[in-house]
């Protein structure tokens, strides 16, 4: 049983590294088609199905996290035979990890604020640029 919880950990592990990619992968998507927005319509049907990839692996990742939580009482029996050592040295690198996920996490709002950010200037100066246009027009 211990075998399957190390086995599921790593598959949520692995699945958590896919949502990363998905999300990565949307937010092209999303400046692209931003980008492109004044030029062509956007790809809403790319868009719409990048975003139900990314929701059916955050429900997968979902089910595998209920599914660890359910058995988690395995692996908290087999910690007891785990070296204080070799504990301590895995809880450091699961602080590291979290730390690290949590950076990248700011850092991907703070990069899709930037996007919305930008797409609202760039409406404005879109509208800028017509209102001059019509100021012209005798």
């Amino acid at each position: 049983m211990d075998k399957k919880v190390y086995q599921e950990s790593n598959n949520a592990l692995d699945t958590l590294s896919s949502i990363w990619d998905t999300m990565l992968t949307l937010l092209r998507a999303i400046t692209e088609a931003s980008n492109n927005s004044l030029r062509a319509e956007p790809d809403l049907v790319q868009l719409q199905k990048h975003r139900k990839d990314l929701d059916a692996l955050l429900e997968k990742l979902k089910t595998q996290a209920s599914w660890l939580q359910q058995n988690k009482n395995e692996l908290d029996h087999s910690a007891n035979d785990v070296s204080r050592p070799e504990l301590d040295r895995v809880l450091q690198e699961q602080n590291a990890l979290r730390q690290e996920s949590i950076q990248l996490s700011e850092q991907l709002k703070r990069l899709l604020s930037q996007s919305y950010a930008l797409q609202f200037q760039m409406d404005m100066l879109l509208a800028s640029c017509h209102d001059q246009a019509l100021a012209k027009i005798p």
